[in-house]
């Protein structure tokens, strides 16, 4: 009799949370008990019967398996390498993946997020996730990424293909290893069809780690991990373009290129050459970027491939593209155009952008596809005048 007392007792416990008090979402898997759950993810695991608080189960048994597929658990109480992430945006196709679950599913705004999870974003797509120790992670389309990947310690994001930035976020790909230095550290790295991982460091500094050799990347600067390879010596970013007045930018001194924006029309203003004599250009300390380029094309072919333009850049315009963002907020949550365009390339955005008015900013690309750091935005106003 008085056994069931005592079940009853903390049957009628489950119910009102405390105040402010934050929960996470436990998967309970077949055969899982309150004992196995507790000894798993929590912190303490003798506190197995604060679980009964805030969930209404059958019996108090903590042997006992467990009915239903969660239970709520207060964030306090788990451990700091099993507690959950939170995404907090996204835009358009996103899909994410639980553990062991071989099948994809549609995101939800605010759904939490587990150890081992994985996302993937489809073309035109984004996804925002903050880790509940501070950690963040923005994830561009067309990528994948594993959440606290398993068997890896001390590594927040396992990028496995596509685009990703961060910010103090611990991350590994197929090829390199890289962990901010400082609280503040906010970095990007892009995984390319050959493995290569570019990694480029925005604010603060980061170890990028391969093969035994560790090279520390400091604000403004960017090494190239290659698959097999130790990272490469780091090398400046492209230059910070500002705005120096309603319809042009200003790039830093030395470059040759300059972006205006005439009435919604956006260009690099840089030139192609009508003939180009001779072997490509190879940067310093990458002398092999062209080798096994194509020869140079026809300049006024509109179908002109991304090799033979590298032919084309020119030493003076050591700039292979642009990323253009333009959004209705000035945080760019809501993002209207996220592109990265050819140097040579002349945009409309009025074919691209609904009238209305926005906010714009743009980064530079580098030869190597190393992205610059964005201006500072401004506002535009899309939409012709009438009779245009």
């Amino acid at each position: 009799m008085r056994a069931l007392l005592v079940s009853a007792y903390f049957l009628c416990l489950a119910a009102v949370p405390a105040a402010g008090e934050e929960f996470q979402t436990v998967l309970v898997r077949p055969g899982d008990t309150l004992w196995s759950i507790s000894n798993t993810y929590l912190k303490d695991p003798a506190k197995w019967n604060s679980i009964l608080k805030y969930n209404k189960l059958p019996s108090s048994d903590p042997s006992i398996a467990l009915p239903g597929t969660s239970l709520k658990v207060p964030i306090n109480l788990i451990k700091e390498q099993y507690r959950a992430a939170k995404l907090v945006y996204y835009l358009n196709d996103v899909l994410f993946r639980r553990y062991g679950n071989s099948d994809w599913g549609g995101v939800s705004a605010k759904m939490d997020l587990f150890k081992s999870d994985t996302l993937r974003t489809r073309v035109d797509s984004r996804a925002d996730v903050k880790f509940y120790t501070g950690e963040l992670l923005s994830l561009y389309a067309n990528s994948i990424a594993v959440l606290r990947p398993p068997g890896k310690r001390n590594v927040d994001v396992q990028l496995m293909a596509g685009e990703m930035r961060g910010v103090r976020s611990r991350v590994i790909t197929a090829s390199a290893k890289i962990t901010p230095r400082t609280k503040d550290t906010e970095f990007g790295a892009r995984i390319k069809e050959d493995l290569t991982t570019l990694v480029q460091v925005y604010k603060g500094k980061a170890d990028v780690e391969a093969q035994g050799k560790t090279v520390e990347v400091s604000e403004g600067f960017a090494t190239e991990v290659k698959l097999d390879l130790a990272p490469s010596a780091p090398v400046a970013l492209p230059p910070l373009m500002e705005f120096d007045s309603q319809t042009h930018v200003k790039m830093a001194a030395g470059s040759a290129s300059k972006l205006t924006m005439e009435g919604g029309v956006i260009s690099l203003n840089i030139r192609k050459p009508a003939r180009l004599n001779g072997a490509p250009v190879a940067m310093a300390g990458d002398k092999d970027l062209l080798r096994g380029a194509p020869a140079p094309g026809n300049v006024n072919d509109k179908a002109l491939g991304s090799d033979e333009m590298l032919n084309m850049i020119s030493a003076a315009n050591p700039v292979q593209g642009y990323h253009l963002q333009i959004a209705r907020d000035q945080g760019f949550a809501a993002m209207v155009l996220n592109k990265t365009y050819d140097a040579f390339e002349t945009i409309d955005i009025n074919d691209s952008v609904a009238p209305g008015n926005y906010w714009m900013r743009v980064a530079l690309v580098d030869l190597l596809g190393f992205e610059g750091k964005f201006n500072t935005p401004r506002p535009i106003q899309v939409g012709r005048e009438k009779g245009n």
